[in-house]
């Protein structure tokens, strides 16, 4: 019935607080019971949650600071909102517990606030408890990737700043994760943002083995930093890169060996170990796939097309199913995500899910099982909404790629040019092109033999 009394407030609720100097506490009260969010009781009056107590929210940041002529990170706290806990009464229906959730924005208008409701367990002698979290800051438009502070002992790396503040990803404990977004909304800055962090912060032990099919045109100036040890461009490379990675059958006449995911996974076997996190292993190998939807075979397309296309999204689905444990880090990239170019078992794998702004609510519940990406505003660039257990509203950090470049400039290493002094090139008569009946690797060696120079 809230929606319906939802203009009410507005009329009732909102045009009562001016003339009228109310604190966040009586304004929740007056909305609660302009919503009529309660239960009768007998003598005919409503019972309504029963205000317990507030809580400051904190933020927990670390800060560097210089002691002693040394850096030395301090962890600091600072409040952003507070939490009103309220006590609901016994025997309100389930159907008003969820009613609550979805009349967000209610509260939100009312406070003039960014608002958040949650609820904690239910206590047998008091019942459940309500709490509604008040922020005091609106989200950012802007969150600049220099005024981050690096974390270095955990594999984490920072998303974007919510109302609640910086939202921490860690790697370790959630491997693998999928990413929606229109084009120029944020997704290839978000990816440039885990990249220049991640080797910012673990410049000897990370890896990154970049598909990017584009053409090349975001992460190919990239590929002489030394973490970065292949960026495949086309359908062909991507093949090559995955069949090196993740080769289970490999074929002796084409000198074909086991991919290095799956050379780990018979050593983690062996060893008896389950996950690389109970090891010392500190190396992690993050592969990027950006725009995999032109992984998606098409009908239209030749066999021979298809079946490359179809062995790529197999091997990245064993990538995801398997690598999570090895040390495989997944991030699939796509614009418009579909049942078809986002393979199932990548999703299913990947229990974190981030989407900018996407054009329909379709395509938004097949990016993060939820609609709300095609509300996110179209005037904000980098707006996104996160998905683990819960949906949460961010801004994302921006870095461009001067700055990128600026950062990570000195880990550039040269490759050198194979060539024989005084060798002399004779140009051939080009050849009418073979039809090709399955995958020769004869134009994937030289690219694996590329990267395989800078390990």
């Amino acid at each position: 019935m809230i929606e319906w009394i939802a203009p009410a407030l507005l009329i009732g609720g909102a045009a009562a607080f001016p003339g009228l100097k109310k604190n966040d506490k009586k304004k929740l009260k007056i909305i609660m019971e302009n919503i009529g969010y309660g239960i009768p009781k007998k003598s005919g009056d409503k019972e309504y949650p029963k205000y317990r107590r507030k809580d400051v929210i904190m933020d927990i940041y670390i800060d560097v600071v210089e002691e002693n002529g040394e850096e030395k990170e301090v962890t600091k706290e600072i409040p952003i909102g507070t939490t009103y806990r309220y006590t609901v009464p016994l025997g309100l229906p389930a159907s008003k517990l969820n009613d609550v959730e979805s009349q967000i924005s209610v509260f939100a208008d009312g406070l003039q606030k960014p608002v958040d409701i949650d609820f904690g367990r239910a206590n047998p002698m008091t019942g459940k408890t309500l709490n509604i979290n008040v922020y005091d800051n609106d989200l950012p438009d802007l969150v600049p990737y220099s005024t981050i502070n690096k974390i270095k002992d955990e594999w984490v790396i920072p998303l974007g700043k919510s109302v609640r503040g910086m939202i921490w990803h860690n790697f370790d404990h959630i491997p693998h994760m999928t990413i929606a977004g229109t084009t120029r909304f944020g997704k290839t800055v978000l990816l440039r943002v885990i990249m220049t962090y991640l080797i910012e912060c673990h410049p000897d032990d990370v890896e990154f083995y970049i598909i990017d099919l584009k053409g090349g045109l975001e992460f190919s100036k990239y590929e002489s930093i030394k973490q970065v040890k292949a960026v495949a461009s086309n359908l062909e490379e991507s093949h090559a890169l995955l069949t090196y990675l993740t080769n289970q059958y490999p074929k002796k006449k084409r000198r074909e060996k086991y991919g290095l995911l799956e050379q780990e996974y018979v050593e983690f076997r062996k060893k008896g170990i389950s996950n690389i996190v109970d090891t010392d292993n500190p190396k992690r190998k993050f592969i990027i796939v950006d725009e995999g939807a032109q992984l998606a075979p098409d009908k239209f397309m030749h066999e021979y097309e298809k079946k490359m296309l179809t062995e790529c999204q197999s091997k990245l689905s064993r990538m995801a199913a398997v690598g999570g444990s090895l040390g495989y880090r997944l991030l699939f990239a796509t614009q418009y995500p579909t049942a078809d170019s986002m393979p199932r078992q990548i999703k299913q794998n990947a229990d974190a899910k981030i989407t900018f702004r996407l054009p329909s609510g379709y395509a938004s519940g097949v990016a993060i099982d939820s609609t709300g990406a095609e509300k996110l505003p179209s005037n904000i660039k980098g707006r996104a909404l996160f998905k683990t257990h819960e949906l949460r509203e961010m801004q994302v950090p921006f870095l461009t790629h001067k700055e990128m470049w600026k950062l990570l400039k000195k880990y550039q290493i040269p490759i050198p040019l194979e060539t024989v002094p005084e060798e002399v090139i004779e140009m051939e008569a080009p050849q009418e092109p073979q039809k090709q009946t399955e995958i020769v690797p004869d134009n994937v060696i030289p690219f694996i033999d590329l990267f395989n120079k800078k390990s």
